[in-house]
Protein backbone atom coordinates (compact mmCIF):
# COMPACT_ATOMS: atom_id res chain seq x y z
CA UNK A 1 0.00 0.00 0.00
CA UNK A 2 1.33 3.62 -0.78
CA UNK A 3 1.76 6.28 1.47
CA UNK A 4 1.10 10.01 1.62
CA UNK A 5 4.55 11.76 2.65
CA UNK A 6 4.62 15.39 4.12
CA UNK A 7 7.45 17.64 3.30
CA UNK A 8 9.92 18.03 6.31
CA UNK A 9 8.50 21.39 6.86
CA UNK A 10 5.29 20.07 8.80
CA UNK A 11 7.41 20.16 11.58
CA UNK A 12 7.97 23.57 12.06
CA UNK A 13 6.43 27.07 10.60
CA UNK A 14 6.65 27.37 7.23
CA UNK A 15 7.74 30.41 5.96
CA UNK A 16 4.71 30.58 3.52
CA UNK A 17 2.40 28.56 5.71
CA UNK A 18 1.93 25.24 3.48
CA UNK A 19 3.10 22.44 3.58
CA UNK A 20 3.49 20.00 0.34
CA UNK A 21 2.41 16.22 0.51
CA UNK A 22 2.92 13.47 -2.25
CA UNK A 23 3.09 9.56 -2.73
CA UNK A 24 6.41 10.11 -3.12
CA UNK A 25 8.43 10.69 0.01
CA UNK A 26 11.18 13.24 -1.89
CA UNK A 27 8.27 15.06 -3.50
CA UNK A 28 9.40 14.96 -7.07
CA UNK A 29 6.07 15.45 -9.01
CA UNK A 30 5.60 18.59 -6.80
CA UNK A 31 9.25 19.71 -7.35
CA UNK A 32 9.03 19.06 -11.25
CA UNK A 33 5.96 20.64 -11.76
CA UNK A 34 6.75 23.84 -10.06
CA UNK A 35 9.60 24.25 -13.02
CA UNK A 36 8.07 22.35 -16.10
CA UNK A 37 4.43 23.39 -15.83
CA UNK A 38 3.59 26.09 -13.01
CA UNK A 39 6.72 28.50 -13.76
CA UNK A 40 5.98 27.97 -17.65
CA UNK A 41 2.37 28.67 -17.15
CA UNK A 42 2.80 32.06 -15.19
CA UNK A 43 5.34 33.38 -17.55
CA UNK A 44 3.40 33.04 -20.30
CA UNK A 45 0.40 34.86 -18.64
CA UNK A 46 3.06 37.52 -17.83
CA UNK A 47 4.11 37.56 -21.43
CA UNK A 48 0.67 37.81 -22.57
CA UNK A 49 -0.66 40.61 -20.09
CA UNK A 50 2.58 42.17 -21.04
CA UNK A 51 1.66 42.55 -24.85
CA UNK A 52 -1.96 43.36 -24.28
CA UNK A 53 -3.73 40.59 -25.54
CA UNK A 54 -7.34 40.82 -25.23
CA UNK A 55 -7.54 37.25 -25.10
CA UNK A 56 -5.88 34.69 -22.06
CA UNK A 57 -4.58 31.41 -23.58
CA UNK A 58 -4.41 29.07 -20.73
CA UNK A 59 -2.66 26.33 -21.63
CA UNK A 60 -1.95 24.08 -18.56
CA UNK A 61 -4.04 26.49 -16.55
CA UNK A 62 -6.95 25.21 -18.59
CA UNK A 63 -6.11 21.44 -17.33
CA UNK A 64 -5.22 22.18 -13.27
CA UNK A 65 -7.75 21.23 -10.92
CA UNK A 66 -7.76 21.08 -6.70
CA UNK A 67 -10.25 19.80 -5.35
CA UNK A 68 -10.33 21.32 -1.58
CA UNK A 69 -11.53 21.01 1.99
CA UNK A 70 -11.75 23.69 4.13
CA UNK A 71 -11.18 22.69 8.03
CA UNK A 72 -10.62 23.69 11.43
CA UNK A 73 -6.60 23.50 11.62
CA UNK A 74 -3.79 21.74 10.98
CA UNK A 75 -4.33 18.82 12.55
CA UNK A 76 -8.04 18.14 11.19
CA UNK A 77 -5.69 18.44 7.65
CA UNK A 78 -3.43 15.20 8.80
CA UNK A 79 -6.48 13.58 10.47
CA UNK A 80 -8.18 13.63 6.95
CA UNK A 81 -4.87 12.92 5.09
CA UNK A 82 -4.67 9.98 7.35
CA UNK A 83 -8.54 8.42 6.77
CA UNK A 84 -7.26 9.31 2.87
CA UNK A 85 -4.51 7.31 2.89
CA UNK A 86 -6.01 4.20 4.70
CA UNK A 87 -9.18 4.53 2.89
CA UNK A 88 -8.31 5.44 -0.68
CA UNK A 89 -5.00 6.10 -1.60
CA UNK A 90 -4.01 2.02 -2.70
CA UNK A 91 -2.27 1.97 -5.91
CA UNK A 92 -3.16 5.80 -6.58
CA UNK A 93 -0.75 8.60 -6.40
CA UNK A 94 -1.61 12.10 -5.17
CA UNK A 95 -0.17 15.47 -4.86
CA UNK A 96 -1.21 18.47 -2.86
CA UNK A 97 -0.75 20.95 0.27
CA UNK A 98 -2.34 22.00 3.07
CA UNK A 99 -2.37 25.21 4.94
CA UNK A 100 -2.99 28.96 4.58
CA UNK A 101 -1.57 31.92 2.64
CA UNK A 102 -3.23 34.03 5.97
CA UNK A 103 -1.60 33.19 9.33
CA UNK A 104 -4.37 34.80 11.10
CA UNK A 105 -6.69 32.76 9.47
CA UNK A 106 -8.76 30.79 11.63
CA UNK A 107 -9.00 27.69 9.29
CA UNK A 108 -6.87 25.48 6.99
CA UNK A 109 -7.62 24.48 3.56
CA UNK A 110 -6.36 21.14 2.29
CA UNK A 111 -6.23 20.89 -1.75
CA UNK A 112 -5.26 18.04 -3.97
CA UNK A 113 -3.91 19.18 -7.01
CA UNK A 114 -4.66 17.25 -10.36
CA UNK A 115 -4.89 17.59 -14.13
CA UNK A 116 -7.06 15.00 -14.79
CA UNK A 117 -11.40 15.63 -14.90
CA UNK A 118 -11.75 11.79 -14.05
CA UNK A 119 -8.88 11.86 -11.81
CA UNK A 120 -10.75 15.09 -10.03
CA UNK A 121 -14.23 13.72 -9.82
CA UNK A 122 -13.08 10.51 -8.05
CA UNK A 123 -10.87 12.49 -5.02
CA UNK A 124 -13.76 15.01 -4.78
CA UNK A 125 -15.95 12.22 -3.99
CA UNK A 126 -13.20 10.18 -1.86
CA UNK A 127 -12.36 13.09 0.02
CA UNK A 128 -15.83 14.37 0.98
CA UNK A 129 -16.19 10.54 2.49
CA UNK A 130 -12.94 11.45 4.54
CA UNK A 131 -13.75 14.54 5.31
CA UNK A 132 -17.22 13.65 6.60
CA UNK A 133 -15.39 11.17 9.34
CA UNK A 134 -12.95 14.01 10.31
CA UNK A 135 -15.20 17.10 10.07
CA UNK A 136 -19.18 16.83 8.60
CA UNK A 137 -19.23 20.09 8.63
CA UNK A 138 -16.14 21.05 6.52
CA UNK A 139 -16.96 22.58 2.67
CA UNK A 140 -15.64 20.17 -0.13
CA UNK A 141 -15.20 21.77 -3.53
CA UNK A 142 -12.94 21.70 -6.39
CA UNK A 143 -12.39 24.80 -9.07
CA UNK A 144 -9.56 25.38 -11.35
CA UNK A 145 -5.89 25.89 -9.48
CA UNK A 146 -4.91 29.28 -10.36
CA UNK A 147 -8.63 30.71 -9.97
CA UNK A 148 -6.32 33.23 -7.32
CA UNK A 149 -3.95 34.56 -10.49
CA UNK A 150 -6.96 34.63 -13.41
CA UNK A 151 -10.08 35.04 -11.27
CA UNK A 152 -9.80 39.21 -11.28
CA UNK A 153 -9.11 38.97 -14.92
CA UNK A 154 -11.16 36.86 -16.51
CA UNK A 155 -13.77 36.43 -13.73
CA UNK A 156 -15.73 33.40 -12.60
CA UNK A 157 -13.55 30.26 -13.34
CA UNK A 158 -16.60 27.93 -14.69
CA UNK A 159 -16.62 30.70 -17.96
CA UNK A 160 -13.44 30.28 -18.63
CA UNK A 161 -12.64 28.84 -22.20
CA UNK A 162 -8.77 27.44 -23.96
CA UNK A 163 -8.70 31.04 -24.57
CA UNK A 164 -10.78 33.48 -22.66
CA UNK A 165 -11.49 37.07 -23.17
CA UNK A 166 -9.91 39.82 -20.59
CA UNK A 167 -12.98 41.07 -18.36
CA UNK A 168 -11.31 43.40 -16.46
CA UNK A 169 -8.36 45.46 -18.14
CA UNK A 170 -7.30 47.38 -15.11
CA UNK A 171 -6.55 44.73 -13.20
CA UNK A 172 -3.44 44.33 -16.02
CA UNK A 173 -0.44 46.49 -13.85
CA UNK A 174 -1.70 45.02 -10.26
CA UNK A 175 -1.19 41.64 -12.11
CA UNK A 176 2.11 41.83 -13.53
CA UNK A 177 3.58 43.28 -10.30
CA UNK A 178 1.55 40.28 -8.52
CA UNK A 179 3.73 37.66 -10.59
CA UNK A 180 6.71 39.21 -10.48
CA UNK A 181 6.74 38.96 -6.74
CA UNK A 182 5.37 35.56 -7.47
CA UNK A 183 8.40 34.47 -9.35
CA UNK A 184 10.66 36.29 -7.43
CA UNK A 185 11.66 38.91 -10.45
CA UNK A 186 11.98 41.83 -7.94
CA UNK A 187 14.67 43.00 -5.70
CA UNK A 188 13.95 42.47 -2.21
CA UNK A 189 11.63 39.51 -2.67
Amino acid sequence: MKKIFLDRRVWRNSRDNWVSFESDPKLRVTKKNIYSRCVPCITHLYQQLKDGKEEIELKEAFHCWKVVAILKDKEECLEVLREYEETFLGDHYVKGKFGSSQPTKSTKVLMFHIEDEDERDRILKELRACVQKVNPNAHVFYQRACTNLYYDLLGDWREWQEVTPVKNRDIRPILLERIKKLLYWEKGS
